[in-house]
């Protein structure tokens, strides 16, 4: 018995000292620098001004309240989008609803530093091409909208988000027993009532876990609020961040700051993390995949069915086709113009000439696959590792396990990044990756986990251990039976998965510009150049291919 025990503890110790490195090492590393005067974790003294210069500052209050107005907001416009998208992909009679899936999935695709470029071209005050437009229609004297706004941050984060809200929530519709539903309909049931007392608590963990992870995502993007906000000098938590970082006063890097404030994003997490595990501690109630077969009811929209195709639509033109249509308008100018008949003469393949010959460009473009794929791939076996250890076999430290592998999600990118800048300086002559793409798979697939082992969990939790129990009284063993059995359930969580990180992967900024060196440019930060030396239109070029 005593040796049974140990061998079920190895996974969890495995996996444990590995969290540990990914995770604990650089959050160490990060909170000792915030009591140096210098903010290098390993230069002499201990001080507590740098807490008292980022909270004793006056403009910390509205540091804090914009950034919990731009979180909820964005996360609040994410969930209404990918709950509604969701459910008439999974369980209605959509027309196409094969296609629409595939169209939801697809701005995943589109980094959020591009959807920022494109919104921005639209709706600059000055020269948003929409803003032109509008008032030309309606003789305006100002512009309608302004793309440098907390309300367009907002907006345009909330459409980034509408994916991942949507890849939480498809499965949970897809996996809901109709049995359920059958039954209610025929006690008589309207269908209000079936959706407040059927569907509404079978899917409220999924939305719940949807929904915190998102808003703590709202907290720690960068990409948006680095673009849209900044330029106002409106920031958010992660804004203030990478300009502590980056763009202090000075030219000088004020990484013990950075430090003091990133307890707050602890803080954020902690309190997050209690109201996720209360309203959550009871999914195993909501269990819906079991050893009885069945298939997803399809409710019929009927007059709604078209209506219903058009919020899909709608959703695809703000996220996708007016932002990468005006990127591509502007890919073909020489310089930022206005679509127009008269701006058709000025058309020219010099900006995308200009990428096929870049080196430079071609290089970021290698780098980032490389990366993109790598820690997709780590991601997606972590995730099912650790989850079918914390869930499945309970081992001990199972609780610690979940704890560490949900962390890094409220770790923003530019606290990684200055984090990971300690670790590997200091542990330079043993592991030499800093400089290199290595260093920013280590730090993607620390990033990513957190949301890789909430959707395997999530998913995992649905799986009734009945089905590995029958499997196991056939005289399968435990891993025979997660081959065998769990692991063919959870593919299409696994591959989404893999495709969501391979996508933020591709797509991710802050991380990749605070461990930018000569050999490891990628495609974003190539991007982020551009747009910030004054080169829309070469930035349009690389973004369209």
């Amino acid at each position: 018995m005593r040796g049974a025990g140990i061998a079920r503890a190895i996974p969890s110790v495995i996996l444990g000292l590995l969290l540990l490195y990914l995770v604990a090492v650089p959050l160490a590393f990060l909170a000792l620098s915030s009591f140096r005067p210098t903010g290098f974790p390993f230069d002499p003294g201990l001080t507590l001004s740098n807490y008292a210069a980022v909270y004793g500052a006056p403009g910390f209050p509205h540091l804090v309240r914009d950034t919990l107005i731009f979180g909820l907001g964005s996360v609040a416009i994410a969930l209404s989008f990918g709950t509604t998208l969701a459910w008439l992909v999974e369980r209605s009679d959509l027309p196409g609803a094969g296609t629409v899936r595939a169209l939801v999935i697809l701005p995943m695709a589109t980094p959020p530093l591009l959807l920022a470029i494109g919104w921005a071209m639209l709706l600059s005050p000055r020269s948003g091409a929409l803003n032109l437009l509008l008032r030309d229609l309606f003789g305006l004297e100002a512009s309608p909208f302004n793309a440098y706004s907390l309300g367009a941050m907002i907006f345009v984060q909330g459409l980034a988000l509408t994916s991942t809200a949507f890849l939480f929530l498809a499965p949970a519709f897809r996996n809901m027993d109709p049995s359920l539903e059958e039954a209610a309909l025929a006690s008589g049931a309207s269908t209000a009532f079936l959706f407040r007392r059927v569907l509404i608590p079978l899917l409220r963990p999924a939305v719940l876990a949807a929904g915190v992870f998102l808003l703590i995502v709202g907290f720690v993007v960068f990409e948006i609020p680095g673009t849209l906000g900044m330029p106002a000098r409106i920031f958010v938590l992660s804004s203030q961040l990478y300009y502590l970082a980056s763009e202090a006063p000075g030219g000088v890097p004020l990484y013990g700051q950075v430090g003091a404030l990133a307890t707050l994003f602890l803080l954020l997490l902690l309190g997050l993390g209690l109201i996720y595990r209360r309203m959550t501690r009871e999914a195993a109630r909501y269990r819906t995949v079991t050893g009885k077969g069945f298939r997803p009811r399809k409710m019929p929209l009927g007059a709604w069915r078209w209506p219903a195709l058009g919020v899909v639509v709608l959703y695809f033109a703000l996220a996708v086709v007016l932002p990468m249509g005006m990127l591509l308008w502007m890919s073909l100018m020489p310089y930022q113009a206005r679509p127009s008949w008269a701006s058709l003469a000025l058309v020219t393949l010099e900006n995308h000439r200009d990428f096929i010959d870049s080196p430079r460009v071609l290089e970021a473009a290698a780098n980032t696959i490389l990366v993109a794929t790598l820690s997709a791939t780590l991601v997606a076996a972590l995730s099912l590792l650790i989850s079918w250890v914390t869930i499945r076999l309970r081992a001990p430290g199972a609780a610690v396990l979940d704890a560490l592998a949900f962390l890094p999600v409220a770790i923003p990118g530019v606290m990684m990044g200055v984090a990971l800048i300690y670790v590997y300086l200091t542990l330079d002559p043993v592991i030499a990756i800093y400089g290199t793409v290595w260093i920013l798979v280590v730090a993607y697939t620390t990033d990513y986990l957190s949301f890789g082992t909430r959707a395997a969990g999530g998913v995992m939790v649905q799986l009734h251990p009945e089905l590995e129990e029958a499997a196991r009284t056939s005289g399968a063993s435990g891993f025979m039976a997660l081959r065998r059995i769990t692991l063919p359930l959870l593919l299409p969580a696994v591959a989404a998965i893999w495709v969501w990180v391979l996508a933020h992967a591709m797509r991710e900024l802050s991380t990749a510009l605070m461990l930018q060196g000569r050999d490891n440019a990628v495609i974003t930060t190539t991007l982020w150049d551009y747009w910030q030396g004054g080169e829309p239109t070469r930035a349009a070029a690389v973004g369209v291919w």
